[in-house]
């Protein structure tokens, strides 16, 4: 590897060319601006998504409630039948 030279022709004096921008930029800044009632597209989606829970979809019901309250965490019982036979396998190779 070659010592970096002052002057040098090679170097990429602009850097690296930047990338495009990433869809969450693109919908970020789309839903930012406001639609023709003078609202936040943002704002205009959370009412359309309101009113779907409202009229009774159960999809946006869920939605609304796994954004404001978090979903819920799912847990795995194992039975103790189920850890003895594998502890044993780990232990003794079967």
């Amino acid at each position: 590897m070659s010592k970096f030279i002052k002057g040098d022709l090679r170097i990429n004096r602009k850097g690296r060319p930047r990338k495009g921008q990433s869809m969450t930029e693109i919908l970020s800044y789309k839903l930012d601006q406001k639609n023709d009632a003078g609202l936040l597209c943002r704002e205009t989606i959370a009412g359309k998504l309101i009113s779907m829970a409202e009229n009774g979809d159960v999809a946006a019901l869920r939605y609304i409630f796994d954004r404001i309250d978090g979903r819920p965490r799912e847990t795995i019982t194992l039975s103790d039948a189920a850890i003895d036979i594998k502890l044993k396998a780990l232990m003794y190779g079967e």
